[in-house]
């Protein structure tokens, strides 16, 4: 848990009464024991309870920040923390926490030098160091985070997120070998840890070992969906937004006139009806926590693997053989940067039992912000199906994908009611991606698509600069939009069609052009990503 682990070290002062000192105590070691256990709500009456008395203690402020950073408040937290320095400038914790603070608000410089001040008062703060190697990975510096994470296993070599996060980093690093062998000592150390499975799965699929990496991906989505009781207010299972319960409804209604067990998901339609009456919108997209009691009542379906079906490796092939791979290879390389389309992408078999996948598998748990809904590999997205395609790519078009590995794979599901100009509701804003080359397909019947001159991708003539790092080209749209009216590139729209897939260089920026879609389930419009390689310096003249 961030924010705990220090021992308290209070500026001097004289006490005035002792029975009010105790009263405060009691409060803070009743909201620190809360926090810490994972009862967020619980515990963030209190810090509020405490701070409103006119209370002040750096423990309460500095934890009250990171509470509100969790709960997605991050210039409030930030502003917390900042008072928690103010009460104790030499309390080692209140910089840690506000480094992570400023790093989930994209300010990694600042991150950096609140995170170095916390090592400068607590020189033995082996979680700081591994933290600080994660901003200096985003910033870049890639050798200096290396020995960032390397001193925080020094200082503690059973501190399992410190193996973990260099593991991470060695794949950056290419260095598969020492990375599996870090990853393996994070599994050792806590082996029930989702990321740290997922972690070693990305590794063994860059490994080409496809059974192996889906072993654990499988075991990264069971303890997901395993998690005991107290950890419920975890963001997963506690943000929502109008238009994710209307999809689960959805989902569950059409899960009912499918499955044997109907009258699980019909109750199940039930429950959630009534409690999205119950609660006062924002708006389709706004996300909002969801109340203990909601949360209690959805403890055991919401963002849960309630069911996910099979798609199986298939013998005779899951790209389409019919495609003319030369004139792809061609097309791909006479663009500027690396672009083409490929139609008829996947067999007819295959295309069928992915898509089956996508509309019966309960693995939508990413809610965005703007209505759509997302699944990774650690989330139950992974099949041998998936992996499978991405291997037949990399065998049909060895000029394009080279010897290059599976980075990652994620799907998107949107709502049809973004036709509406005026909706919240909208696709993937401008944005590349870290990684060599973008492979993104289709897989929603063409007669959902309302309009077929759009719904597709826009994909401009303009990569992203190689100082920029992840945060900047990944969600800094303003920067970005300047830069593409600054470099006055060339902008290829790429229209919607079932099956079809855009193979295109990562580093050019692109995003979801407008659509227009049929309302209903079947008809959502849905597109899988697989990201092959690392992220390459400037293609131009391939």
């Amino acid at each position: 848990m961030k924010g705990f682990g220090e021992k308290h070290q209070p500026p001097k002062k004289k006490s005035n009464d002792n029975n009010q000192k105790n009263s405060d105590e009691k409060i803070i070691n009743t909201a620190l024991k809360l926090h810490s256990s994972g009862n967020f709500l619980e515990a963030k009456k209190y810090y509020e309870s405490f701070i409103n008395q006119g209370l002040k203690d750096e423990r309460i402020f500095s934890n009250y920040g990171i509470l509100l950073k969790d709960l997605g408040k991050l210039q409030e937290a930030e502003l917390f923390t900042q008072k928690a320095i103010k009460l104790n400038p030499n309390f080692a914790m209140a910089y840690y926490n506000l480094g992570s603070i400023l790093k989930a608000r994209r300010k990694l410089k600042g991150a950096e030098i609140s995170i170095r001040k916390a090592i400068t008062l607590n020189p033995n703060f082996a979680i700081a160091y591994s933290n600080l190697g994660n901003i200096l990975k985003d910033l870049g510096k890639l050798q200096e985070a290396e020995l960032s994470h390397l001193k925080a296993i020094e200082l503690n070599p059973n501190l399992a997120l410190a193996h973990l996060n260099l593991g991470y980093l060695l794949i950056e690093l290419g260095k598969l070998k020492e990375a599996e062998i870090s990853t393996r000592k994070a599994i050792e150390l806590n082996p029930n840890t989702p990321r740290v499975n997922e972690t070693l799965g990305l590794i063994l699929l860059e490994k080409k070992e496809y059974d192996l990496s889906l072993k654990y991906f499988s075991k990264s989505a069971a303890l997901l969906n395993h998690r005991e009781e107290k950890e419920s207010n975890k963001k997963r299972f506690s943000i929502i937004s109008k238009a994710k319960i209307e999809h689960d409804i959805e989902q569950f209604e059409y899960l009912a006139s499918k499955s044997d067990d109907d009258k699980k998901f019909i109750d199940l339609v039930k429950q959630y009806k009534k409690i999205a009456s119950e609660i006062n919108w924002p708006s389709d997209s706004s996300l909002i926590n969801l109340n203990n009691q909601h949360q209690y009542l959805l403890k055991d379906s919401y963002n849960r693997l309630l069911n996910v079906v099979k798609a199986p490796r298939l013998k005779e092939g899951a790209v389409n053989d019919s495609l003319d791979t030369k004139k792809i290879t061609n097309d791909y390389f006479n663009h500027e940067f690396g672009l083409t389309y490929i139609d008829n992408f996947l067999s007819k078999k295959a295309l069928n039992s992915l898509r089956n996948f996508l509309y019966e598998s309960t693995i939508w748990f990413d809610v965005k912000k703007d209505g759509y809904l997302g699944t990774y590999l650690i989330d139950g997205l992974a099949n041998p199906l998936i992996f499978q395609i991405a291997d037949e790519l990399r065998k049909k078009f060895p000029k394009i994908f080279k010897s290059y590995s599976i980075n990652q794979i994620w799907a998107y599901k949107y709502d049809s009611r973004a036709k509406n100009k005026d909706s919240s509701l909208k696709g993937i804003n401008v944005h590349a991606d870290f990684a060599a080359i973008n492979v993104n397909f289709w897989v929603t019947p063409k007669e959902a698509n309302l309009n077929p001159k759009s719904g597709g991708l826009i994909v401009y003539d303009v990569e992203a600069p190689e100082d920029w790092d992840f945060n900047t080209y990944n969600n800094n749209e303003k920067k970005i939009r300047e830069e593409l009216k600054k470099s006055k590139g060339k902008t290829k729209v790429i229209k919607y069609n079932e099956n079809r897939a855009v193979v295109f260089n990562s580093n050019l920026f692109h995003e979801t052009d407008s659509y227009e879609f049929k309302e209903g389930y079947k008809n959502r419009r849905i597109n899988v990503t697989i990201l092959f390689g690392r992220r390459e310096g400037s293609r131009k003249g391939i």
